[in-house]
């Protein structure tokens, strides 16, 4: 981590809005970073953090830090770069102009850094730490999906799919005129499209079309938009064409059947249950991590 005397000077400020308020296990934290760390939230996160608030989340932060690298759990600078790089690349932007619209904010970039490397390391303390501390039982979920008013017969049973995809080739080099004859071609073989059979045959008349050997997907493993979009495509029809960076693509649903297994709505519980004995465990972790800290306020 990044010391306040290298932050400080890097990132000019008044020498008393560097007063340190904390010593962390000889590490400081100033109300300068204080400060960083309210505006971040507001401008990251949209909370609004008072000063002690914020001192917490900075206290945290430097302990999960101390104690991941107690059990040999760190970041280097360029997994943190990484993760800063990712983070920018969401919002559309590179990792020069996130740094450049954090400084217009007033807020030095190795303070999101920081709090990523904090983060980073932490899961993966807590993941080490987590399968052998929690487990999450079939009665908890039927109980969670009994609460929820959902049927728990049906929880136990998902739709399996046997798909084949088709691909009218598209080349990077290829103009737009080219792109849209193959996105019509596309549109008319959907619109003949009446039976798995007969259709794959007539997508391997097409030029440069590939298509795929059948595969079975179950509901559980898609997203709930896919899902809604393979429930909504009848048997022997193809799913709307869609531009993809290999070209127009098309899925046809040759096959679905109701079988014994994990529904969507059962996965999702599951992943609820775990993410809530997650955050349960981060969280008496890290108050073991307070407890047992030298933490001194001035």
């Amino acid at each position: 981590m990044a010391g306040t005397a290298t932050l400080a000077a890097s990132y000019p400020v008044p020498a008393a809005a560097q007063q340190i308020l904390v010593m962390v296990q000889g590490d400081p934290i100033t109300s300068f970073d204080v400060a960083q760390r309210i505006k971040l939230a507001q401008l990251t996160e949209r909370r609004t953090l008072s000063q002690k608030q914020a001192l917490d989340e900075l206290i945290d932060e430097r302990l999960k830090i101390f104690t991941a690298q107690r059990y040999g759990i760190t970041a280097d600078t360029e997994e943190v770069d990484k993760l800063f790089t990712n983070m920018a690349s969401r919002s559309g932007r590179t990792p020069e102009q996130l740094t450049q619209a954090l400084g217009q904010n007033g807020i030095d970039a190795r303070i999101l850094k920081n709090k990523m490397r904090a983060d980073f390391v932490w899961n993966n303390y807590v993941r080490g730490r987590f399968s052998s501390a929690t487990t999450v039982r079939d009665s908890d979920i039927f109980q969670a999906l009994e609460d929820k008013g959902e049927d728990t017969v049906k929880a136990q049973r998902t739709t399996e799919y046997t798909i084949r995809q088709i691909v009218l080739v598209i080349s990077r080099t290829d103009s737009d005129s080219t792109r849209g004859q193959r996105m019509a071609e596309a549109n008319n073989l959907r619109k003949a499209f009446t039976d798995c059979e007969s259709g794959i045959a007539a997508a391997r008349q097409l030029r440069e079309t590939v298509v795929r050997e059948p595969v079975l997907r179950t509901s559980a493993e898609m997203s709930a938009p896919l899902r809604k979009l393979m429930d909504d495509t009848p048997i022997g029809q193809t799913t709307p064409p869609e531009i993809t960076q290999v070209g127009v693509e098309l899925v046809a649903i040759c096959a679905k059947r109701e079988i014994v297994g994990e529904s969507a709505k059962k996965r999702e519980v599951r992943n609820e249950l775990q993410s809530k004995q997650f955050e349960s465990l981060s969280r008496r972790l890290l108050d073991e991590a307070r407890k047992a800290a030298m933490i001194q306020h001035r």
